[in-house]
């Protein structure tokens, strides 16, 4: 038995390519028929997230939602939630609104106005050099763990990321570490590549260059190689 934990935007779900979507699909379907355990993990929120399983029929056992700040078993029990916590988000929110940028609460399911629920700022930011002043100037004050996606900025309690998040859930469901394998494609999938088994997508982000992991064109690829062993 394995345990993979897989990225989903440009692992699973590539949104220009139908037909490779559907193959990876199909070697997951695959990968849980023989036994194994699948497990998505993604910056998206649960809610989002649901839309995209539920039209592909993506079997799992686990969900890890909002870059690891929700944890969700096979029944959609959520099993873990880390919140960002209100005093961070007031020292935050003021920076943001310097620059002007439109940007969202997230309580792990929609857009909240709840300071005291809330998982994740969402800040709208399409240009680069915008993105990374404001990525700069947060990340200097170390209230918390932000980055950068294609679309947004992402602000998550300090000690949310994926790996943190696979850990707990190891600890929380008697699993197996080294049986656990990851694959993704971003610098929010850095640390969890960095601390497990694993590959990356041969369309990744630059700072994934530094841990030499084997690159794959696609997840079936990565799937069927795994199950070969």
């Amino acid at each position: 038995m394995k345990i993979l934990a897989s990225d989903f935007d440009n692992t699973i779900y590539l949104e220009d390519d139908k037909e490779k979507t559907l193959k990876n699909v199909e070697a997951i379907k695959e990968f849980v028929r023989k036994g194994n355990i699948f497990c998505v993990i993604t910056g998206r929120n649960y809610t989002d997230l649901k839309i995209f399983l539920n039209e592909l029929k993506i079997p799992y056992t686990y969900l890890i939602c909002e870059d690891g700040a929700k944890i969700f078993n096979y029944t959609d029990y959520c099993l873990d939630t880390t919140y960002l916590d209100k005093e961070t988000i007031e020292k935050v929110l003021p920076i943001i609104e310097k620059y002007t940028k439109d940007y969202y609460l997230d309580d792990g399911y929609n857009k909240t106005t709840n300071l005291n629920d809330c998982v994740k700022i969402v800040v709208n930011c399409i240009d680069e050099v915008e993105k990374e002043q404001i990525v700069k100037v947060i990340k200097e004050k170390n209230l918390c763990h932000i980055y950068a996606s294609r679309v947004h900025i992402n602000i998550i309690e300090k000690t949310v990321n994926k790996e943190n998040a696979l850990k707990k859930l190891i600890n929380l469901e008697d699993l197996d570490y080294d049986k656990v394998h990851v694959i993704g494609d971003n610098d929010n999938d850095y640390e969890m590549l960095k601390h497990f088994n694993g590959g990356v997508m041969k369309k990744h982000h630059e700072i994934l260059d530094e841990l030499n992991k084997k690159e794959y064109n696609y997840l079936y690829e990565y799937i069927e190689e795994l199950m070969k062993y």
